[in-house]
Formats: structure tokens, sequence, C-alpha cells
């Protein structure tokens, strides 16, 4: 199935005791880190006007990957130098010291032309520019024809936004409720993957479906490897764990539809491990009322689990709202939903899907999805995962409706990379299989799959009519001024 991707094998070797090889897991209390934004060291602007350099790798959510492209974990050091510089600059963020409001109000336009000042005096991009005046969601798009109220024509965001701050793993998020903020990087990868025409070549692959997805994959040969290692085996000990991970081998990395190189790619890798993690107890839940799935099949430990349990984080909006001239927009839903399907690692090494609903793997996924937003708090990959479903969304939503050439406004920065760039990141290639046990009376095959595929361009299709929300627009007009955030 094509949104489920990843893979972990459990493995039963005898009644007593069951086997986990999970995909990249990272160990150590650095793995467990939410999103760090450790940059690699760039000549741009955006780059050295913003971001604390910290080391020679970039990192998100506690994953850096090596000049070989192989993930690996933050060094705890240098989340903690990170961290520190970011409280260093935190007195002279403009907008730090903002209040909080629901209604945060960003002018794309206005932040074209802020960016554009920059670069043309060779200054750099302030750290307000960098995190959008502290937006943390996206629940209005307003497009703004000129002589509507404003004197030039404009592309409005809206949503709930105020002062942010580093937290303890480096992150910025917002003061109010810890949630991260959005990213200009990401705003920018969104806005210009929205408007390439279908079919357009990216790293020499079309982009016919427009989906954007992240997927660990172990390859054929790992897999058929594993099978036969599996099937010499007759009992349970180190020896065996070794042998399993070495069967499967590194595991495959596949981004597809985003730059693989870009932050944005960056957050789907890192949010995909985490679920992974959580999902196999490797990292205990942050939050109640979440156990791992390994706990689940413990307290379960009397069925005869031989199914191979798939999860991934799709998304999950309801019908945007629109005025009648489809000017002003809003975002509406839970953005991101877990989902699952079971399937069966056979003797040969291949997967066959099954019709039955394996209820524990659906249990989880429902507890997942249900405590998504409470994740999000503790563990702000999540946050920075659904901002950019967010962004994925907007930036479908523009291309769809031509927002911005309804507007009469351009993007000359937003919009070309050849002006300004975020930080690039080295291309995650491949993750090392890590394993790790469990007790039972009952033994399991278990292969868990994880990943995340965001169907922007569906979701900015379906759309509800609601002239509410001409309300809130004008709103949003009302309060323009000098600056292009209010």
């Amino acid at each position: 199935m094509s949104h489920s991707v990843g893979s972990s094998v459990l493995q039963s070797i005898r009644p007593a005791a069951a086997l986990v090889v999970l995909l990249g897991v990272l160990s150590g209390a650095a793995g467990a880190q939410g999103i760090a934004a450790i940059q690699n060291i760039s000549s741009t602007p955006f780059v050295t006007g913003i971001t604390p350099i910290i080391g020679s790798r970039g990192a998100v959510g506690g994953v850096v990957v090596d000049a070989d492209g192989v993930v690996g974990r933050v060094e705890q050091d240098e989340l903690d130098q990170l961290r520190d510089r970011w409280n260093q600059l935190s007195d002279s963020i403009d907008g730090a010291t903002n209040v909080e409001t629901g209604f945060r109000v960003i002018s794309l336009a206005g932040l074209d032309r802020a960016l554009s000042e920059c670069l043309d005096n060779g200054k750099p991009i302030s750290p307000s520019m960098a995190f959008l005046a502290g937006l943390r969601r996206i629940e209005y798009v307003f497009a703004v024809p000129p002589g509507d109220g404003m004197q030039h024509g404009d592309v409005f965001l809206a949503g709930p936004g105020g002062p942010w701050k580093a937290n303890e793993a480096g992150e910025v998020v917002g003061v109010a409720d810890g949630r991260a903020v959005l990213r200009l990087d990401d705003l920018m990868d969104a806005l210009r993957r929205g408007t390439l025409p279908e079919g357009t070549l990216r790293e020499g692959v079309p982009i016919n479906d427009r989906q954007i997805s992240c997927s660990i994959e172990p390859t054929a040969a790992g897999l058929r490897q594993f099978a036969r290692v599996q099937a010499r085996l007759r009992s349970f000990n180190r020896q065996a764990v070794g042998a399993m991970e070495s069967a499967i081998g590194p595991q495959q990395v596949l981004i597809r539809g985003i730059d693989p190189d870009s932050h944005f790619a960056q957050v789907l890798l890192s949010a995909d491990y985490a679920m992974k993690r959580l999902a196999m107890g490797l990292e205990a839940a942050p939050i109640d009322s979440l156990p791992s799935y390994m706990q689940l099949l413990q307290q379960h430990n009397d069925r005869n689990q031989l199914s191979s349990p798939r999860w991934w984080m799709a998304s999950d909006y309801e019908p945007l709202r629109c005025t009648t001239d489809r000017l002003g927009w809003q975002i509406r839903g839970r953005r991101i939903r877990t989902l699952t399907q079971d399937s069966l690692l056979t003797a040969e090494g291949t997967r066959k899907t099954l019709d039955q609903e394996n209820q524990l793997a659906q249990q989880w996924a429902d507890a997942m999805t249900n405590r998504f937003d409470e994740l999000s708090i503790a563990l702000p990959i999540f946050a920075e995962l659904s901002n950019c479903f967010d962004l994925a969304v907007f930036g479908a939503l523009m291309a769809r409706e031509g927002l911005a050439v309804r507007a009469d406004c351009q993007f000359n920065v937003l919009g070309d990379a050849s002006r300004l760039q975020g930080p690039r990141y080295r291309v995650p290639t491949s993750i090392p299989s890590v394993a790790s046990t469990i007790r039972g009376r009952r033994g399991w095959i278990v292969s868990v799959s994880g990943g995340v595929s965001i169907d922007a361009w569906t979701v900015a299709g379906q759309t509800a009519t609601d002239d509410g929300i001409a309300a809130v627009r004008t709103q949003a007009v009302q309060g323009a001024g000098q600056r292009w955030w209010w």
C-alpha cells in the first residue's frame, strides 16, 4: 500500500520471548528530543542571519545525517549549545515580547517586500521573519485585491500566534502553549512546490499525484535475507538478535514530492521516526493514555498475533470553507490521522496484505490520532509536522485557486529559490536496523511500518461555501498597517 512505509519486524523464536527489529531507532536521550534547528553552515543570508550555527551537521527532531546519508542521533552537547544560543538571542528577537493572540495575521506581500529589502541591502533576515512572527497554525487564508481596503494586492495567513522561546531541547516554540511555530523556509518550499505544473520533474521523478510523502523501507533483498535467517534460528539470544539486524540491513529512506535536503523533508522523516519509537515502546510516550503497541501485545498475550500491522500518518481535513467569491478561506479539521492496515511477512520475505482488521493495531492508531494535539506539545516534532501539513494545503490552495493572480500580487522572493533559500540538510538515504525484546506467553510475527503522506491537492479541492468568513477577512484587512504582521 502506497501510504504505509517503513518496516520493523517482530519475530518470535520461542513462546517465552519475542524480538522487535525497529528501523532506524535512535538510542539515548538525544534520540528522544524534539525538533532542533541545528543548521549546516551556509553562506546564504537566510542561514547566517537567523540560525545559530552549531556543529557541522544539520539536525531535526533529534536526527542527524552523516556525509554518507546514514541517519544517526544528535549529541546532547549540541542540543545544549543550540538552546543556550537561542536564549542569548531571545532579547533581540523582534516580536518576542508581543502579546498572545488568537488572530495573528501575516501579510505575504509585506513579508516579501521586507525580505527583498534585506537582500538588496545585504542585511540578515530577522528571526521574526524566520519564524513568521510566532504564527503557530494556519486557520485562514485571505486573498485581498487592490482597492479592497488595500493599496496593493496581498495574500494573508492568519491563526493563533504570539511570543516564542527556545525550550530545553533548543526548539523554538510558543510561550503560551509550547507548540512549535511555523518557519519561513517551510513556507517557501510549500509555496514554490504548489506552483509546479502537473508532471513537472523533481529529482527526475514526475509529480503526477502531487502528494508529499516520506518512507523508510527495507530493501527486497533485506527482507529475503531476513526470511532465510529466521527460518534457521532455533534459539533466542543476543546472537540471534544480531543476526536478524544484520539480515534486514540498512533501510532505505525515500522522500517524494519535496526537496529531500529541505527542512520540510527532515520534519517528515523525524516525525515518522518518533512514531516508530512510540509504537514499539523504545521511547515512553510523554503523555498519559498512549501505551505502546508492544504494551498492548503484552496485555493481550493470550492472542496468537501473526500479522504485520502498518501505520502511517495522513491528511485529515474537513472540507475547506470559502466565501462565495472564493477570496476568503478557512482551513479546518484534525490535520493528521494515524491509519493502519495489516499484512503478513511470508517465508519468502514478501508482505501479503490481510483483509481482516488487527484490533490492537487499530487501537494504537486511534489513540495516536486522539492524543495527537496533546502529544504535539510534549514532542514538538509532531506540531512541526502539523505545520507542514497546513503549509502544503496552503501551497496547493494557492495553485488551485490562483489566489496570487486574483489578488494581483507576486512574490519576488518567496517564490524564487534563486533569491532566497532555507538551510539545506544532508539528504538521508538509509537507516540502520535496531532490535529490542519483550516477554510473553505466546509468540508473534509482527512487521511494523510507518510513514507520512500529505495529499494536499485533494484537500484543497474539497470545499464548502460559508460567507461568514467574509467578516473575518474584513477584520484582517482592517488591522493592516506599516508592519508585515499584526
